[in-house]
């Protein structure tokens, strides 16, 4: 793990940068779940839906939904695949997602469809992932979807 401005990130894994979904990917099977910069913003998840096993998806189908304190949304398949595995934990406690975004509130397992092909889109490296993720907060800062915690921690004591 690694400390980027409040956050522990994985750099040892793929990310899907459109999507924000992390990718631990293992020869032709993948574990999938949600960065931690999109679990934050989307605030304490309190529902899931997921396809069952054995279903296959392309690359951008929804194969689920997610309800949360900030999103309602669908769960996008970074990659094709058939859903090998549906993370029950997660569906009997959706908030496993911010808890432990790397350990327990994975969402799916999937065997890869065509893992040669869409692999490339994916972002990795120690180094990309960690300019990638520090580009990200900076973003979702400017849009006003990240507070800054000094920034809070300052009006805060300004207003008391």
């Amino acid at each position: 793990m690694k400390r980027i401005k409040n956050f522990d990130i994985r750099t040892d894994i793929s990310y899907d940068t459109a999507g924000g979904y992390w990718l631990d990917i293992d020869g032709t099977t993948a574990r999938i779940g949600m960065s931690p910069l999109v679990q934050e913003t989307s605030g304490a998840f309190v529902a899931i839906r997921m396809e069952n096993t054995g279903r296959s998806f392309a690359k951008g189908e929804s194969f689920g939904s997610v309800e949360a304190e900030k999103h309602v949304g669908q769960l996008i398949m970074p990659l094709s695949g058939t859903i090998t595995a549906v993370n029950e934990k997660v569906l009997e406690n959706p908030a496993l997602i911010n808890k432990d975004p790397y350990g327990k509130g994975w969402l799916i397992e999937i065997e890869l469809a065509k893992p040669e092909d869409e692999q490339n889109n994916l972002l990795s490296g120690e180094t990309e992932v960690s300019a990638w993720f520090e580009s990200e907060i900076t973003r979702y800062k400017e849009k006003g979807w990240l507070a800054d915690p000094v920034t809070e921690m300052q009006n805060t004591q300004r207003d008391n």
